[in-house]
């Protein structure tokens, strides 16, 4: 192949013809991308069953699927990270949709009998954030589903720092430097920190307001400021506003 008129290189360490043959599936046709959409189907005590296009629970095992959600439909299958056997191109959050934007991604865990136990918001692709779960748990709720019933994984929604793995360190690149290795950070599914998703639902939303209110706009004003008093403090995130009308209330109880 060629990129912008020049051979494209060829290292002797990992040869062109091996990277031409690992790629990741992008698919083009809607109708194929039909074929990976579930539905949920809840049962009388809330529970959330995935089901796939023929009717069957999706089992998904400890490992989970990988899910997006897009136009208000969810489409889930197995990930795909090694060419092996039938497999010929790898298969990731990003196939599905030939890689365009999606409302929401991750991986879902359902037990023996098909119903969703634990969701967590990964993607090295599209990178859920807040906005992500807040449409996902919108679709859930709207489906129907208890959101008492399953689990939600929050170390990326509250920015937990995941530990180092000891055990696992890698060299660093063109192994100069000091000789020491550089360490390498636990897997996210190694490190969770699981919630009810009805306790996420509430966390997003209580953040939210509290954004739209500007309420962690004057946080940082006060904690940039280093107020050193309750009273300058609120002075200086209400422009006085409540000590003016704190001093005009008890004014006209003195004058009274």
């Amino acid at each position: 192949g060629e990129a912008a008129g020049q051979p494209l290189p060829n290292m002797e360490e990992c040869p062109r013809s091996v990277l031409d043959s690992d790629t990741v599936l992008y698919i083009t046709n809607p109708k194929v991308t039909d074929g990976y959409a579930l539905d949920i189907v809840v049962g009388e005590d809330g529970r959330g069953r995935v089901i796939d296009v023929d009717g069957d629970p999706v089992l998904t095992g400890p490992d989970g699927w990988i899910f997006v959600l897009r136009d208000n439909v969810l489409y889930g299958a197995p990930k795909i990270t090694s060419i092996s056997g039938h497999s010929k191109q790898r298969f990731h959050h990003s196939s599905f949709f030939g890689g365009k934007a999606v409302a929401s991604a991750g991986i879902i865990i359902t037990d023996d009998d098909g119903y969703l136990t634990r969701l967590y918001p990964h993607s090295g692709h599209y990178r859920p954030g807040e906005a992500h779960m807040q449409r996902m748990l919108l679709f859930m709720h709207r489906k129907g589903v208890d959101l008492r019933t399953f689990e939600i994984d929050m170390q990326q929604l509250i920015h937990v720092s995941r530990e180092i793995d000891d055990g696992k360190k890698k060299k660093k690149k063109g192994g100069e430097g000091d000789g020491k290795k550089e360490e390498k950070k636990m897997k996210k599914v190694d490190s969770l920190h699981l919630q009810k998703a009805l306790e996420v639902a509430c966390y997003l939303a209580h953040k939210a307001d509290f954004i739209g209110k500007g309420i962690f706009d004057k946080v940082h004003k006060i904690r940039k400021a280093d107020a050193t008093s309750v009273t300058e403090a609120l002075n200086l995130v209400d422009d006085g506003g409540y000590w003016k009308m704190k001093k005009a209330v008890l004014q006209g109880v003195s004058a009274t």
